[in-house]
């Protein structure tokens, strides 16, 4: 009895030294970038192997590894350039964005949320929303197929992330002692992208796209987006750490 006793009072102690009971904060700058990738298409008749399409954004009801009820705002601009003409599948990508907002803490996390952190989220400190903000930057290959009038992509690259803010500050404090921060605020992680589309003749292209950016932690995002013929695009999104929300945006050909 004693010894069941004193390994459940050492396994206790490891657990806590370790970690295992504290949950894990992430800087939002973690997430998936809001870009409109566009599938070949001539705009307004150019069919440049070069595009820059530009976004803005916005989204509500955030989720995310142990933080909810978030909003976000920002922007993005992303360089498509096909090395082998306009005709190729192949493309290169380097995107650059930014973005803010507010957010809650919560214990999304079963069983890796410590009595200090359930108590502290009861207090009024644990119930404020903290402010973010974010810089990402994407570099990426892929490839768009054509099967008919049915667009197949993929694509892959690294991500990049740094920000700063009151949740930043609040996430250091817990980091102290209730919660484990996977970052320090800035970072790097693997991104990958899947695609499917489908080509509308004159009136355009419509894109369903989920993206996943991962290494130590998973963060995906999905996108439906509509692109006219003169550049101008819009379409829904759901994104941990970024909401649910709009975009609108133009494309430009060089």
């Amino acid at each position: 009895m004693k010894k069941t006793i004193l390994l459940g009072m050492l396994s206790a102690v490891a657990m806590s030294l370790c970690g295992c009971l504290n949950p894990h904060l992430g800087s939002m700058g973690a997430s998936t970038m809001i870009v409109a990738h566009q599938p070949r298409l001539a705009v307004n008749g150019d069919s440049s192997a070069m595009t820059l399409s530009v976004d803005a954004f916005g989204g509500a009801k955030m989720q995310g590894r142990n933080v909810k009820d978030g909003f976000s705002a920002g922007a993005t601009a992303a360089l498509n350039y096909r090395p082998f003409g306009y005709s190729s599948p192949l493309y290169v990508e380097a995107a650059f964005g930014g973005k803010g907002g507010n957010v809650s803490l919560d214990c999304s996390e079963a069983g890796k949320c410590n009595d200090g952190y359930m108590a502290w989220l009861e207090t009024p400190d644990g119930r404020k929303k903290y402010s973010f903000w974010n810089v990402q930057e994407r570099i990426a290959i892929g490839a768009d197929f054509d099967v008919g009038p049915v667009i197949l992509g993929v694509g892959a690259g690294i991500q990049t992330f740094e920000g700063g803010g009151d949740y930043d500050d609040i996430r250091d404090y817990l980091g102290n002692s209730l919660a484990e921060n996977d970052d320090e605020g800035y970072g790097a992680k693997l991104y990958s992208t899947a695609r499917i589309g489908a080509r509308l003749g004159q009136y355009g292209v419509i894109a369903f796209d989920a993206d996943f950016m991962w290494l130590k932690t998973l963060n995906v995002g999905f996108m439906l987006n509509y692109f006219h013929p003169s550049g101008f695009h819009g379409g829904i999104f759901a994104a941990q750490k970024v909401g649910y929300g709009v975009n609108v945006g133009k494309t430009f050909s060089f």
